[in-house]
């Protein structure tokens, strides 16, 4: 190994933190895309004399560069749930407090889908279980 990968990696051969293995990127292999980055300042002062000028199309595309798209994000929610209780309990609870204003309907319904994925996981390791006990059973009577 040359000598400058010794310094750039640990003991373990692991990169140093703050050192990309890469420093100069990923090379661009997309000809259109080579002939945009470019031209990318041209295209960049051209984009804001338009919106400058009035050009709504070219003004929405610096703003949306400039401020990034809002995403909304959920404050958590602690809610009493007694996870002793089989999924359908659960459910139930989840969907009373949303009625009752403990938690805001969006949550609710992310919570409710997790409820459902979970139910499909559980059904998958129950089958699962059941076909193990066949086969051992055929097993045996086979012997």
């Amino acid at each position: 190994m040359p000598d400058s990968t010794f310094k750039t990696r640990d003991k373990k051969g692991r990169w140093q933190p703050g050192v990309s293995g890469n420093p100069q990127g990923r090379p661009i292999t997309n000809p259109a895309r080579q002939m945009l980055m470019e031209k990318a300042e041209d295209l960049m002062k051209k984009a804001i004399s338009m919106a400058l000028e009035g050009d709504t199309a070219a003004l929405n595309t610096c703003i949306s560069r400039i401020i990034p798209q809002y995403r909304p994000v959920q404050a958590p929610v602690s809610l009493e749930i007694d996870l002793d209780d089989d999924l359908t309990a659960i459910g139930r609870q989840v969907v009373a407090a949303a009625a009752d204003g403990q938690c805001p309907p969006d949550v609710a319904a992310n919570l409710l889908q997790g409820l459902g994925t979970l139910a499909r996981i559980t059904e998958i390791q129950e089958l699962r279980e059941r076909l193990e006990a066949l086969e051992r059973t055929l097993k045996k009577r086979k012997t």
